[in-house]
């Protein structure tokens, strides 16, 4: 039997939630309303609008907005899903991330690649 430890618990659903979503908001969104929601709502700063603004490609620029949200609170995600309802186009896609299913692998696997 595999028993997941009870840190592992710990480690909160929505940062599981976005890297099992993580292709799909790379690939398929349009970041800057997202990024001036963020930032209007003081999830994210103008300078890390300006860092997510750097990247060559919009795959980048998406990665990089990523990456800052999976280093902020659930807050922060919850403000994303709001951006991305705004926007009709993206409805969908803030529903499937909110209903995304979490398993013990998931939060094994992810607390494993964090260590």
């Amino acid at each position: 039997m595999y028993f997941v430890g009870l840190s592992v618990w710990n480690f909160p659903l929505y940062k599981v939630r976005l890297q099992k979503n993580y292709l799909k908001v790379i690939t398929d969104i349009q970041h800057e309303n997202i990024v001036d929601h963020l930032i209007s709502r003081e999830v994210l700063s103008v300078d890390d609008g300006k860092k997510i603004e750097s990247g060559k490609t919009p795959q980048e620029k998406n990665r990089n907005l990523m990456d800052m949200l999976l280093r902020k609170n659930e807050q922060g995600f919850n403000e994303f899903l709001k951006a991305l309802q705004k926007d009709s186009i993206y409805a969908d896609l803030a529903d499937q991330i909110e209903k995304t299913e979490v398993t013990s692998t998931d939060m094994a696997t992810l607390h494993k690649c964090l260590k």
